[in-house]
């Protein structure tokens, strides 16, 4: 049974936020950064991973300032009625689009892997049906699904990591290069994949509860997911080397179906990471549908009872920006163009601006 304050703790929020970290990025993140990086490329991945805690700490911090807003009442207490509803409804466009996209890659995966009889357009349909319904039951059904899949998936995977560890050589990875500033600027589009899931801290304040020692913890679980897709990326290295790595479509799968290990728990490590890949990306799509529907019901001002309403515009949305790319490498290419400037724009740019705002006017917590 659910509550029906729709509350979460912040160990459940940590859940999600863990969860959202390993989206995409633990299956296309160490060839994107063996292209930008090469044999340095764990080492950019601590970085933007450091990168990201700090931006997740700062966006924590501003919503312990007014803990009953949402970017909505962010935007129209900063820049007024108007102009902070156009805000608002731009940062609906970067909802629709991150949903989409993620969407349309984890569909074209499971197409080619599993279903390639499967018209994609049904798979999609399906996957978003199912996201809908878990969007509908709110943020609460969500949180504790991430709750319970930390202990079922990544407690698992960390084990996983430690006997690939153990079975893997590492001249591969020598000489230790130190990154430059090209390469982290070459990075840019690469790991834009670790900021998508600091969405939820424009959001999820309303609903969060019992906030000790909040912006400590949050830090704390960006810099564990960090640690652990650099030894992705690390691993990744060391199994192929920074020229071979750079062309392989999903090297995470990959080097897994390489190690076989006698006596251990998971006979196909690939398929545990691939079904830790699916659950991470259901509960994002969902969350996102969720976050969409609470967009409109705060700048519409409805009633709570009706935000769910709010569906009939997401659902479609939704839909139509997942099919309407061509192929996967249509898909790729957009995001990898795109969201960058999305990330810049909501994550570091208007939070700063809307900070300057916010204490100038001497509003908020101290």
């Amino acid at each position: 049974m659910f509550a029906e304050n729709q509350k979460i703790s912040v160990r459940q929020l940590q859940s999600m936020l863990l969860l959202y970290y390993f989206s995409t990025a633990v299956l296309f993140l160490p060839s994107e950064a063996a292209i930008s990086a090469g044999n340095s490329c764990w080492l950019v991945t601590i970085l933007w991973g450091i990168a990201s805690a700090v931006i997740a700490v700062f966006l924590a911090y501003l919503g312990e300032r007014h803990p009953t807003y949402t970017a909505v009442e962010w935007y129209k207490s900063s820049f007024g009625r108007v102009l902070g509803t156009v805000v608002a409804f731009a940062l609906g466009g970067k909802l629709a689009f991150d949903g989409a996209m993620e969407l349309r890659l984890f569909c074209e995966i499971i197409t080619s892997s599993m279903l390639p009889s499967t018209p994609l357009w049904l798979i999609i349909l399906l996957t978003l049906a199912l996201c809908a319904m878990t969007a509908l039951n709110g943020t609460e059904c969500s949180a504790r699904a991430a709750e319970i899949l930390f202990f079922l998936v990544f407690v698992p995977l960390l084990f996983v990591l430690i006997f690939v560890a153990i079975s893997t050589g590492y001249h591969r990875v020598l000489p230790i290069q130190m990154p430059n500033m090209e390469e982290l600027r070459k990075g840019v589009p690469f790991f834009g994949q670790l900021f998508q899931g600091l969405i939820v801290f424009l959001f999820v304040f309303p609903y969060l509860q019992k906030r000790r020692h909040f912006c400590r913890r949050i830090f704390l679980t960006s810099l564990l997911a960090t640690a652990v897709l650099s030894v992705i990326v690390f691993l990744s290295l060391a199994v192929y080397g920074a020229e071979v790595l750079s062309e392989k479509m999903l090297p995470t799968l990959q080097m897994m179906e390489r190690v076989s290990f006698s006596g251990i728990f998971l006979g196909r490590q690939d398929l545990f990471l691939l079904w830790l890949w699916m659950v991470t990306v259901f509960l994002y799509v969902a969350m996102i549908l969720f976050f969409g529907m609470e967009l409109c019901t705060r700048v519409f001002k409805s009633k709570k009872q009706q935000g769910n309403r709010w569906i009939i515009l997401w659902f479609p949305l939704i839909f139509i920006g997942a099919i309407f790319p061509r192929d996967m490498a249509e898909v790729y290419a957009a995001r990898l163009r795109v969201s960058p400037w999305l990330n810049g724009i909501f994550f570091v740019l208007l939070p700063l601006v809307t900070f300057g705002i916010d204490a100038i006017k001497g509003r908020g917590k101290k």
